[in-house]
This record gives C-alpha cells, sequence and structure tokens, in this order.
C-alpha cells in the first residue's frame, strides 16, 4: 500500500511538472518497443485475489481503463507488427501491442470481448500442455496449497523447513526460509526459484497428501474451441512452453522439450507457422536463448529490460501490468503512474536482479556461449 501511494505521490508530481516525457524520452531514444502483459482477467479482483495470486489478476474494468488509456497514447499494433518493425530496424516510437501469457480460460470469458469492441489486436502465449484440460498450473495449485499450509503452521518458515526435509530436499539457509516465510507469495517464489519442475511436483503431491486437491477459482486454461474462435477474430497465438516450467532450472533435454516440443504441437494444430514465445516468469539464461534459437523461434519475451547483443530479438522486454500496478490512493486507475510505468521512469526502483548469462568483465554475455555451440 504504502509503495502504491509514493509511487502515485511521484508520478502525480511528474505529470503536473510535465516531466514525465523528458524522464522518458530515453526509452524511446533508445527505440525500446513497448510491449505489455497481463495474466488472467477476472470479473471481481478483491474474490479472486483471496484464493489467486493477486499479481496475476486484472479486473476486466481495470483492464479496459488501461488499454483506453493505451489507446490514447499510442497505434495499437499486432505483436507481429512490432517485431517486423525492429527486424527490419523501423522505429517502433508511438506503437504498442498488448499480450496475455499463460492462456487462461477467463481472457477468453473477460477480455476478449472488450479487445473485439475496441479493434485491440492481442496475442495470446499458451503453456501447450494444459489447453483444454481439466488441470490448474502449478504455480497457482502450490500457491493455495501453500496458504493453506501456513494458515495451520506456528511458523510459516517452520513449515517451509519441515517441506523440504519431507520431499528428501537441502533446504536453503534459514535466513532465507525465515524470509520467504512472510507471506504465501514469498514462499512460492523460493520454491519457484530454487527447485526444477520435478522437485516442484513432488512437494505439490505433499502438500496434496495432506491438503487435498485445492479448487481451481476459474483458473483453467483455454480449450482448442476457444483459441479457434479467437484466431478467427485476429488473436495472435504463441508459445509459453508445454508445462510452463521455469527453463533456467531445468535439464538441457527438458528444455528442449519444453521449447521446442510446444512449438511444434501449436504449429501442428493450427497449421501456421509460430514465430513468438515468451519465456514462463520471464526467466532466460544463455542456455535457454540458444534452445529458443535453436527452436527456430524469430522472437521471444521477457519480463525485464534486458536485452542481450547477440539474440536482440530473442531477449524483447514487456511491461507486465496488473489490477494495482498503476493506482493512485484510493485504488482507482492513474493514468499519471501507467505513464510512468511505460515510460520506464520507476525502473531504477525495480531493476532487474537476474543472471541472464555467462559472465565476461563482470557482466552477462552470450557471445560466447553462442559460438561455442556452433564451432
Amino acid at each position: 500500500m504504502l509503495r502504491n501511494l509514493l509511487k502515485w505521490g511521484l508520478a502525480l508530481g511528474l505529470d503536473k511538472s510535465g516531466t514525465v516525457g523528458l524522464l522518458a524520452s530515453g526509452r524511446r531514444a533508445r527505440d525500446m518497443p513497448l510491449i505489455v502483459g497481463y495474466h488472467r482477467v477476472v470479473q471481481d479482483f478483491d474474490r479472486s485475489a483471496r484464493t489467486s495470486i493477486p499479481s496475476m489478476l486484472i479486473s476486466a474494468r481495470m483492464l479496459e481503463q488501461q488499454l483506453d488509456w493505451l489507446g490514447a497514447h499510442y497505434r495499437l499494433v499486432t505483436l507481429e507488427d512490432m517485431a517486423k518493425r525492429l527486424e527490419e530496424g523501423r522505429p517502433t516510437t508511438g506503437t504498442a501491442a498488448v499480450t496475455f501469457d499463460d492462456g487462461y480460460g477467463d481472457v477468453y470469458e473477460n477480455a476478449f470481448s472488450i479487445l473485439k469492441r475496441k479493434g485491440i489486436p492481442a496475442t495470446i502465449f499458451v503453456v501447450t500442455g494444459l489447453i483444454g484440460t481439466s488441470q490448474p498450473m502449478n504455480h497457482d495449485k502450490l500457491y493455495a496449497l501453500l496458504g493453506r499450509a501456513r494458515s495451520g503452521a506456528t511458523a510459516a518458515s517452520d513449515m517451509l523447513s519441515d517441506l523440504y526435509l519431507d520431499c528428501r530436499l537441502r533446504p536453503p539457509e534459514p535466513r532465507t526460509i525465515g524470509r520467504a516465510g512472510r507471506t504465501t507469495f514469498t514462499a512460492l517464489r523460493l520454491l519457484l526459484e530454487t527447485l526444477p519442475r520435478p522437485a516442484l511436483l513432488a512437494v505439490i503431491a505433499k502438500l496434496e497428501s495432506r491438503f487435498g486437491t485445492p479448487g481451481t477459482d476459474g483458473g483453467l486454461a483455454l480449450t482448442w474451441k476457444m483459441i479457434d474462435e479467437m484466431r478467427s477474430a485476429g488473436v495472435t497465438i504463441g508459445s509459453h512452453s508445454r508445462t510452463h516450467a521455469l527453463l533456467t532450472r531445468e535439464s538441457q533435454k527438458h528444455l528442449r522439450d519444453e521449447i521446442s516440443g510446444s512449438r511444434r504441437m501449436l504449429e501442428t494444430r493450427l497449421k501456421t507457422h509460430v514465430d513468438h514465445f515468451a519465456y514462463p516468469d520471464g526467466r532466460f539464461d544463455s542456455r535457454t536463448l540458444i534452445a529458443t534459437a535453436g527452436a527456430g523461434y524469430r522472437f521471444a519475451y521477457t519480463a525485464c529490460g534486458h536485452r542481450d547483443p547477440t539474440f536482440p530479438l530473442l531477449t524483447l522486454s514487456r511491461r507486465i501490468l496488473w489490477e494495482r500496478a498503476c493506482v493512485d490512493a484510493r485504488g482507482a486507475f492513474s493514468g499519471p503512474v501507467l505513464a510512468c510505468l511505460v515510460g520506464g521512469v520507476f525502473d531504477i526502483l525495480s531493476p532487474c536482479r537476474q543472471e541472464h548469462g555467462p559472465m565476461i568483465d563482470g557482466r552477462p554475455h552470450l557471445r560466447a556461449a553462442w559460438s561455442g555451440t556452433t564451432q
């Protein structure tokens, strides 16, 4: 809450002084494309946030307000048009593209009509292994289970420590466990960022044996029928891996299967080339980029501002938005805050802390890793 108030106060002051445009000019001068990303679209944010990851939710009303602001300040184009401009070295200034990650069914139910009514092009990155199934995303299931476990534990840090030991996993140091136990979300982040998919599945199985299988809260994947209808209306379908595994934690074999396998499935089912890939959770490193290039994708999208000079079109940054990404003191939509967000004014407050590739002179770089695979 305090962070939102500070952002709103700063944005309001910058907007009234006319400084937002000047601060954002550096981003425009570098011709950084504006691509915004969303996840789930729900009717009632407060109700859904009680059981689902809040930062992945946006209400249909807030989505429409954000899209209206973007449409008033930018020309909304297809992701293909945006990518071709970058590929050909043409400017992207004044244009923006809209994307949705994970392929949740509520994007069809609550966002598709808004997009059609306003004539806004969009791209949906789908997790191919879940399309048309009743299986929720692993991160959604784990979040719900951790919420139940925390509510019944005397100390959340003890709950996490016991969970690692029960699953025969080496726990992080106590200080890390203590920080992660503060909220359900921080506990989720710890597990996602430290465990490969087989270990995560073991944790989920252990929690389900204690607390039962959690409900889905409507967070199921799109069906092929929904996808076909949206494609007929002009929505682009991109890949978001097979299972939404965090690729930087996976083995080389599983990495290739996640990236290449999802593309093959989509191209077989949709009978068209699939050129666009979004990294799950925006996470990538040298192995991930090399595998993405080898799978034949022309463009790939992150969730941070890091672009690698070896693969600039496979490290296209996006602004991930949600219900409270740009609100004022009352929690209502704030145009000045959104202007600061898309202009990169707040980037200094939330720098990327990931390591994206081999380190050369203390900085991430991919050229050595890429050339090493092609000699």
